[in-house]
């Protein structure tokens, strides 16, 4: 969606100014609530077995039994093995963008709707399986049938490597440390474009031997085909758990920079009502709302938080590399409607997401919308 904000940007700029003219500096005790500190690592998981995982149903987050046990008795009926011997080692909820949890078959019609669900980590001590579901269970898919590091060949060449690990870095704005090729096999591709040629592109004709290698961070993988040394590759977004590839956002959809007393913005657009809001954090701890276009600026707001929580907010901003993402977009599902666009600025540059994609987004990127999001709920 484009957002044009250099119209009415300037009028903006004035009441926020206007704001800081009648707000005043206000005192602020020190007990307000401090930003809680986030990271972009993922959680460590011990191995369980799968009665100690499901042991206790309590926390809201926990995985219920019912999915639990569906998808050991599927896994098991697949394998021909016993349930006991299979071990549920990482569990997360899900927000699945079709009927298909993702996970389409070829050819296959997917309904349009956001499914709740979990994605779910299952092991024998020698493999791993991904299994997608809903939220009881009664729909699931094996995402991956091995991803067992054993499967990964000796012979993998170190070129091939070093390539795809460096092509997943960029892709998922995390250090190569964090990722790991989790499956590798030979593939011979029956053409110049790795079998994955872009739209209106010629592919030459002719057998390349290659990789097929899959990158795993936390609960996102890669798919990647290679050529033989690593010099050609290209991502399977369909195969690949995380398919949100970002774009540049042209120069002329940028907002305008942050005012030099303004740390950060958020505008908000879309959704059913189709209104849009901005959000301003300013120096001084002031949180001023406004929707564009209310000519009686009847929905304004203006709220605080201490000082220490800005700086404690900006040095988050630091630590999680905001920056990197400067400029990017990661745009909407395709067909997807009624989603809300959010554009965040700091003074370092622009990145743009909407809610139905939040949870695929980079985790470092993740953090700081919870961050944000933390800190305006904590604002008086």
């Amino acid at each position: 969606m484009k957002i044009m904000l250099k119209n009415y940007f300037n009028t903006n700029q004035a009441r926020i100014f206007t704001a800081l003219i009648l707000t005043g500096i206000l005192s602020v005790g020190s007990g307000l609530t401090l930003i809680k500190s986030a990271t972009g690592a993922s959680a460590n998981f011990s191995l369980e077995t799968s009665d100690e995982v499901l042991k206790d149903n309590v926390k809201p987050n926990r995985l219920p039994r019912p999915v639990a046990n569906a998808v050991l008795q599927d896994l098991a009926r697949r394998q021909g093995i016993l349930t006991r011997e299979l071990q549920i080692i990482d569990y997360n909820q899900q927000t699945w963008r079709n009927g298909c949890l993702k996970l389409p078959q070829p050819d296959e019609l997917c309904t349009q709707a956001l499914v709740p669900g979990w994605r779910i980590v299952v092991s024998n001590g020698k493999q791993n399986w991904i299994y997608h579901t809903n939220n009881n269970g009664r729909s699931l898919r094996l995402a991956s049938t091995n991803t067992s590091s054993q499967n990964l060949p000796d012979k993998l060449p170190a070129s091939v490597k070093n390539a795809v690990l460096q092509a997943a870095s960029k892709r998922l704005q995390q250090p190569i440390s964090q990722l790991n090729i989790i499956q590798a096999q030979q593939q011979t591709w029956r053409d110049g474009c790795l079998e994955l040629p872009n739209a209106d592109e010629f592919c030459t004709q002719a057998l390349v031997s290659g990789w097929r290698v899959v990158v795993g961070q936390g609960e996102e993988t890669l798919v990647y085909h290679t050529n033989q040394t690593g010099s050609a590759l290209r991502l399977n977004q369909k195969a690949s758990s995380n398919s949100l590839t970002p774009v540049q956002i042209p120069v002329s959809q940028l907002p305008p920079p942050l005012a030099r007393y303004v740390v950060f913005r958020q505008i908000s657009s879309g959704g059913f009502t189709g209104r849009t809001y901005e959000t301003v954090l300013l120096k001084d701890g002031q949180l001023i709302r406004v929707r564009i276009g209310d000519a009686n600026d009847s929905e304004r707001s203006v709220r605080r938080v201490s000082v220490q929580q800005v700086q404690q907010f900006q040095s988050f901003l630091e630590r999680s590399k905001f920056s990197k993402f400067q400029n990017l977009s990661y745009p909407a599902p395709s067909g997807a409607a009624d989603y809300i666009t959010y554009t965040l600025t700091s003074q370092q540059g622009t990145v743009q997401y909407n809610d139905i994609s939040l949870n695929n987004l980079p985790k470092n990127l993740q953090t700081v919308v919870k961050a944000w999001n933390h800190l305006a709920a904590s604002a008086k």
